[in-house]
């Protein structure tokens, strides 16, 4: 949170973008291309804060827009604004990148990993791994 509020448009989590949307986040920087006012930026990087607090927890649209205070469908249209995602969206992303870390990093079964970075179902984890990778969770690991 620091960092955002000292100018930084966006924190772009290594692995949370891909090459294009980087891109893309940089180039709308420079730009100045941001139409969202300062104070709905400040309730996104908050929303960001509280996803990346809370990714392990069920967590749903609703309770990020109860906790910066404003309406989901206003949250949705910040986030589209500012990351050109839904914060659900980021919440994936969020959770599929600590799930990179725990299959490089250890012997977790593909079920523990997934329920300890906030999926239920393994298998609706399996999907959303390979939506945002292009590989199963499996072959993720044993490139």
């Amino acid at each position: 949170m620091a960092r955002l509020n000292q100018g930084v448009a966006a924190v772009l989590g290594k692995g949370l973008f891909s090459i294009d949307e980087t891109i893309a986040h940089i180039g709308a920087a420079l730009e100045h291309k941001r139409r969202l006012s300062s104070e709905a930026r400040r309730t996104v990087r908050s929303a960001m804060a509280f996803i990346h607090e809370n990714f392990a927890e069920a967590i749903s649209r609703r309770e990020i827009a109860q906790h910066v205070a404003i309406t989901e469908d206003h949250l949705t249209f910040c986030f589209r604004q500012e990351l050109g995602t839904t914060p659900i969206e980021y919440l994936h992303r969020c959770r599929i990148s600590q799930a990179k870390r725990l299959l490089k990093e250890s012997r977790q079964t593909i079920t523990e990993i997934a329920l300890n970075i906030g999926f239920s179902d393994s298998g609706y984890f399996s999907r959303i791994f390979r939506r945002e990778t292009g590989k199963s969770p499996e072959a993720f690991r044993r490139s």
